[in-house]
């Protein structure tokens, strides 16, 4: 499975003769299984049409503030398309939208909405020799890269002028490559299954108490989504606590009693690549618990015979 499969990618296409690649950009980065959305600048309308690229991403593509094709006007919202987004590719990047992000010029959608990203964004410059050697534009490229922009280096080769140089933008499937390899680089974990264990065990005195601990399971629980967002995929064995999980590569186990922990540790620990055995356990139990509620007018002295549990990490280790 591509790591581009289920991510939500904003491709954002400015005015030059390289905007037209951006037809095979869609369809590959479709066929990676991305959700992609596609803003055009007003100029690169003149180099590919937005048809093409709705039809192959299968949404509308976006270029101005307001539909203006709609009975009612329609404003597109540059900050929810922001957030949207789980990566920015900027594919062609000409040496005028470079100098607009570098000095946060808005004049069109694509600028607005560059400016609201938080996700990682790629830039792709595509432009003449002499442009791309143009000491401004070197300075607007580094400047971007300054502002935590990922750069896409240029190929060298002929360009539409008949020179033959720098200034090409890369290959569609360069792009992907390049941008799969940089998420892969982000996500030391990929591909990787980590069992991580949190919170406390309780262990049954009687039908309604128990021996357990303050354990909040705070620190798994973190250890887990951080695991996630490097690309792992997590077992996480949790006690009693009131967290609860809702990333979806992460799934939760629950458990009450050391020994229930134990079994799910052994099992999932055969798959894992990575534990990280983070729950407070309980070092003992009664060694019989009651199945009703001890009355206290019966047991004043009450006296509870404890027993060892199994220690997970010698077991495991």
């Amino acid at each position: 499975m591509s790591i581009l499969n289920g991510k939500n990618i904003l491709l954002g296409i400015s005015g030059g003769i390289a905007a037209y690649k951006s037809a095979f950009l869609v369809r590959l980065l479709i066929k990676n299984g991305a959700h992609v959305q596609v803003i055009m600048t007003p100029n690169s309308k003149d180099f590919v049409t937005p048809l093409t690229l709705s039809t192959l991403s299968k949404r509308p593509v976006l270029s101005e503030f307001f539909n203006k094709d709609n009975e009612n006007e329609l404003w597109n919202n540059h900050v929810e398309l922001a957030l949207w987004a789980n990566y920015f590719i900027i594919a062609p990047a000409t040496a005028n939208t470079l100098s607009k992000m570098a000095s946060a010029r808005v004049d069109n959608l694509l600028i607005a909405t560059y400016l609201s990203a938080k996700c990682p964004v790629f830039f792709a410059p595509a432009m003449d020799l002499d442009m791309h050697k143009n000491q401004a534009n070197k300075l607007n490229i580094i400047k971007l890269i300054d502002f935590g922009n990922i750069h896409i280096p240029v190929n060298s080769g002929f360009l539409a002028s008949g020179l033959e140089g720098e200034g090409r933008m890369q290959e569609p499937s360069q792009i992907i490559d390049f941008v799969s390899n940089y998420i892969l680089n982000q996500k030391k974990l990929y591909g990787k299954k980590v069992l991580i264990t949190a919170g406390p065990t309780y262990e049954a005195i009687d039908a309604v108490r128990f021996i357990g601990n303050f354990s909040s399971g705070k620190m798994g629980f973190a250890l887990a989504n951080t695991a996630a967002k490097l690309g792992a995929e997590v077992f996480l064995i949790t006690g009693p606590t009131s967290l609860s999980n809702k990333n979806n590569r992460i799934k939760s186990f629950h458990v009450t009693s050391a020994d229930e922990m134990f079994k799910i540790s052994s099992d999932l620990f055969l798959q894992a690549d990575i534990a990280i055995l983070s729950a407070a356990v309980s070092d003992f139990r009664p060694k019989k618990a009651k199945k009703n509620k001890i009355k206290k007018e019966r047991n004043s002295n009450l006296t509870i015979d404890l027993v060892s549990n199994v220690d997970i990490l010698k077991h495991l280790g």
